[in-house]
C-alpha cells in the first residue's frame, strides 16, 4: 500500500507502522516501549474493516482515521483534548489536519488502492505492450491472406480483396493507431524521436492506403471521404509515422464533418518539388481568436467543445510529426454563408512539403 500520510497495517500476522510519502510517522510509534500497547490497541482496530470513516484517538494521543483495510494514524486534530493537541501540534506541525480534509482524503485513497478511478501507469503499458505484440501478429497474418507482395500491389489488390479479410486489416491498422497514439504522451518522446532518412516512400500510396482504411471502417451512415490528386514522388522517413500523420488529418476532416452530403476532402496537390496535401471539412468557421491556439497541445476551439470527443491532443502531434519530415501545416478556410450568426464554410489543413524526391529514388520501404 501507498499513502501519503503514516499508516497501520498487518504483515504476517503482526502490526506494522509506515512513514507516508508527505508525512512521516511521529517518532513514538517506533519506541520500543510502546510496541506491546499499540500492537494490542492496533490488532483489535484492524480486525474491523469499517465501511464508514470512523475516526478516533489511539494510546499515543495521536488521532486514527479509518476506512475499510486503510488506517491512517499520527494525525494532530482540533478535536484532542486542548493540552494534548498544544503539545502535539507544537512537536509535529506538519501532521496537523483537519477531520474533513483527512475523510475526503481517505476516501481518494481508498478508490486508487482498489483502481476505482485509476489503473496504475504500470498495469496499463504492461497491458498495452501485450495488445501491441498480438495486434502485430493478426497484422502480419491478414497480410498474408491478402497476399501483399508489396506496397505497389496494395492499392489494387486491396480493392479486389474479399470483405471479411478487408474488414480484419482494417481494424489491425485501426487498433495499431490507436496505440501509436499512447506514445505521444510520453514527455521525452518527441525529443528523442529520430527518423530513419535513409529509407523513402511514396507520398500517394500512404496517402491512399489511409483512405481506403477508413472509407471501410465499421462506421455507419458517416459522409463519404472525397480524394482527389496524384504524387509519387517520394519522402524520406519512416513511412509508418507518416502514415499516422495522414491518419490524424483524416481522423480530424472526419470528426468536424456533420453534415452528410458535404463530407471530407483529401487533396494532394504536386507542384515541382513542393507537395501539399489538405484535408477540407465543411462546419462551423474556427474563429480568429482561436486560430492561433489550435496547435497548442490540449487546445480544443470553441466550435468543437460539446460536440466532438477529443483532448487536443491530435492536430499538436501532426504539428510534431510532420516537423520530423522537413514539412509544415498551416490553417486555412474558405467562408461560405452565415446562419444565425455562425460562419459555414470549409476548415483547411494543409500539410506542405518543399523537398520531395522523385519516383526513381531508391527507397527501402
Amino acid at each position: 500500500m501507498i499513502s501519503d500520510f503514516p499508516f497501520a497495517k498487518f504483515e504476517n500476522s503482526s502490526v506494522e507502522f509506515y512513514d507516508g510519502q508527505a508525512v512521516k510517522l511521529p517518532k513514538e510509534y517506533r519506541r520500543k516501549s510502546n510496541f506491546s500497547l499499540l500492537h494490542n490497541f492496533y490488532s483489535n482496530l484492524l480486525l474491523n474493516k469499517p465501511v464508514e470513516i470512523e475516526i478516533g484517538e489511539d494510546p499515543l494521543g495521536f488521532h486514527f482515521f479509518q476506512y475499510d483495510y486503510i488506517c491512517i494514524i499520527g494525525i494532530v486534530c482540533q478535536t484532542q483534548r486542548r493540552s494534548k493537541f498544544n503539545s502535539l501540534k507544537k512537536k509535529y506541525p506538519l501532521n496537523q489536519f483537519s477531520t474533513e480534509f483527512l475523510k475526503h482524503r481517505i476516501i481518494e485513497e481508498h478508490k486508487l488502492a482498489n483502481h476505482k478511478e485509476h489503473i496504475p501507469i504500470n498495469v496499463v503499458s504492461q497491458n498495452l505492450h501485450e495488445i501491441r505484440g498480438l495486434n502485430a501478429k493478426v497484422t502480419s497474418n491478414v497480410d498474408v491472406l491478402l497476399n501483399f507482395e508489396d506496397e505497389a500491389t496494395w492499392e489494387d489488390k486491396f480493392d479486389s480483396a474479399n470483405v471479411n479479410l478487408k474488414k480484419i486489416y482494417v481494424a489491425s491498422r485501426l487498433t495499431k493507431f490507436i496505440l501509436d497514439n499512447t506514445k505521444f504522451y510520453d514527455p521525452d518522446f518527441w525529443d528523442t524521436l529520430e527518423l530513419n532518412k535513409e529509407r523513402f516512400f511514396v507520398i500517394h500510396r500512404c496517402v491512399n492506403k489511409i483512405v481506403k482504411i477508413y472509407r471501410n471502417d465499421f462506421k455507419l451512415e458517416k459522409p463519404d471521404l472525397e480524394f482527389t490528386g496524384n504524387s509519387y514522388r517520394k519522402l524520406a522517413g519512416d513511412k509508418e509515422y507518416f502514415e499516422v500523420l495522414i491518419k490524424i488529418l483524416v481522423e480530424n476532416a472526419y470528426k468536424y464533418s456533420p453534415y452528410k452530403k458535404l463530407g471530407p476532402k483529401i487533396k494532394i496537390v504536386e507542384n515541382d518539388k513542393r507537395v501539399n496535401i489538405e484535408a477540407h471539412s465543411y462546419g462551423q468557421i474556427i474563429p480568429n481568436e482561436d486560430r492561433q491556439h489550435i496547435f497548442t497541445k490540449g487546445f480544443r476551439s470553441s466550435v468543437n467543445k460539446g460536440k466532438a470527443e477529443g483532448t487536443g491532443m491530435g492536430l499538436h502531434n501532426a504539428k510534431r510529426l510532420v516537423e520530423k519530415f522537413g514539412g509544415s501545416i498551416q490553417y486555412e478556410c474558405n467562408p461560405i454563408k452565415s446562419e444565425q450568426d455562425i460562419e459555414l464554410g470549409w476548415n483547411i489543413f494543409k500539410l506542405e512539403f518543399l523537398n520531395t524526391y522523385s519516383p526513381q529514388k531508391n527507397a527501402f520501404a
